[in-house]
């Protein structure tokens, strides 16, 4: 991770040697920070709110119904909230403190989950929305930080190994907390008390691990011609995406294909403990053992997609993880047995990142100077507004069929139809921005 990756000359504002290799580890711990949230919400948070706060479906409808609206709702104000903050971090080059304030709002929605009781059924949920706007507002700034580091393949690697990190990190964060769970006689505490305590764990070990990115110099965020107001910076960017000023049809065009596959595998990830628990009655910790051996064999998937995307091209990359999504699927329909859903589990884990971090390492490539931020907001609302349709398709369906398996059809359509707008994109697209220059003005 030095220069030699693809880096430009360095500048006082792109820094190089030691300063650019320390805030590539800083970058890479922002994954490996975040991933305590991806891995307990979807194994010890659902079953929290599926099992305990809405046990007996006081409102209703069962607790999986409430989780998928829930994360519907989260993602329907990150899509209206997100152009509005990526744009005023371009316009002000604050990438940085826009991400430490969306780290530090998924924080307070963590320890909002863990100082409040079970009983506080609109709390949990209001908790559960806080953490995850913070998790997708940090994402959007997060990608917007890759561009002045790593650019061109040297992106392809650096996400990939972000992706890896992640997953490391997401296993030893859960296990942990399914250790505070485990203990829970010894340290005085019941099962809710327990879930609580892992809840407050997943918000400090978020924080902790963000601090090096707090503190790191990240380089410039480029010299595009900024608007006065952010309402002007997005409609300046549209009309640069509309015309394709600067190359940036290929941009548009990739942007378009990469929501609706984003959107699904996202809905996808967040219901799967769902299907887990509700079709073939595991209980909380063998999910959580499920989830473990995702985390393990994802992590060598992510750095064998991200070794792929630099060697042979973005395009082939991307379509051999599409094609597992598609696989993962059209399985899951017939999936009758715990055993067939454990060798399913590790299939989704080889596929899980790479599509995502080939994306992210596109989008990063291509990315105008001068509005990153703009631009992976637009990637990450056109992705939300995609979820919000696909997770309230998923909530309908399951409570229209009674299983929830039957939510995965209207995802796979969604992901073969994204999959199809990036075919016609085509791979130059892909593979294109290997050589853009790194952005050059004032650090953040």
């Amino acid at each position: 991770m030095t220069a030699a990756m693809g880096a430009p000359p360095p500048t006082p504002e792109h820094p190089d040697g030691r300063e650019r290799a320390i805030a590539r580890v800083a970058w890479v711990f922002l994954d490996w920070a975040a991933s305590a949230f991806s891995t307990i919400s979807i194994t010890l948070l659902v079953a929290y709110v599926d099992k305990v706060v809405f046990a007996g479906a006081p409102w209703g409808v069962p607790g999986g119904v409430v989780w998928a609206w829930t994360l519907a709702a989260a993602m329907l104000i990150t899509a209206l909230v997100a152009p509005w903050c990526a744009a005023w971090a371009d316009r002000r080059h604050a990438h940085k403190q826009a991400l430490s304030a969306s780290i530090l709002l998924g924080c307070a929605g963590a320890l909002l989950l863990a100082a409040l009781p079970p009983s506080a059924r609109a709390g949990v949920v209001g908790g559960v929305v806080v953490a995850a706007v913070g998790f997708d507002l940090a994402a959007i700034f997060t990608g917007s930080l890759l561009p002045r580091i790593a650019p061109g393949t040297a992106g392809d690697r650096l996400s990939a190994i972000g992706y890896a990190a992640g997953y490391a990190g997401g296993a030893i964060a859960l296990g942990l907390a399914t250790s505070i769970h485990a203990w829970r006689g010894r340290l005085g505490l019941d099962d809710a008390g327990a879930l609580r305590a892992a809840f407050a764990l997943m918000g400090a070990w978020w924080l902790v691990f963000s601090l090096p990115a707090f503190l790191v110099r990240f380089g410039g965020a480029g010299d595009g011609v900024h608007s006065s107001t952010s309402a002007g910076e997005l409609l300046a960017f549209a009309r640069q995406l509309r015309r394709g000023e600067g190359g940036q049809g290929g941009l548009g065009a990739l942007l378009a294909g990469a929501v609706l596959v984003l959107g699904a595998m996202q809905t996808a990830i967040a219901q799967f403990s769902s299907v887990a628990l509700e079709e073939f009655g595991l209980e909380p910790r063998q999910l959580v053992f499920l989830v473990l051996l995702v985390q393990l064999v994802a992590l060598p998937g992510a750095l064998a997609v991200g070794w792929i995307s630099a060697r042979g091209g973005r395009g082939r990359a991307l379509a051999l993880s599409l094609a597992g999504w598609v696989l993962v699927f059209v399985l899951g329909w017939f999936v009758t047995t715990t055993g067939q859903l454990w060798a399913l589990a590790v299939l989704l884990a080889l596929v899980l990142g790479g599509a995502a971090s080939v994306i992210r390492a596109a989008v990063a490539a291509l990315a105008p100077p001068g509005r990153f931020g703009t631009t992976f907001g637009l990637l990450n609302v056109g992705s939300k507004l995609a979820g919000f349709v696909a997770s309230s398709l998923f909530g309908a369906v399951y409570a229209a069929s009674g299983h929830s398996r039957a939510g995965l059809l209207a995802l796979l359509v969604q992901l073969v139809a994204g999959w199809w707008l990036l075919a016609r994109a085509g791979t130059g697209v892909l593979d294109g921005g290997e050589g853009s220059p790194a952005a050059t003005d004032a650090p953040s």
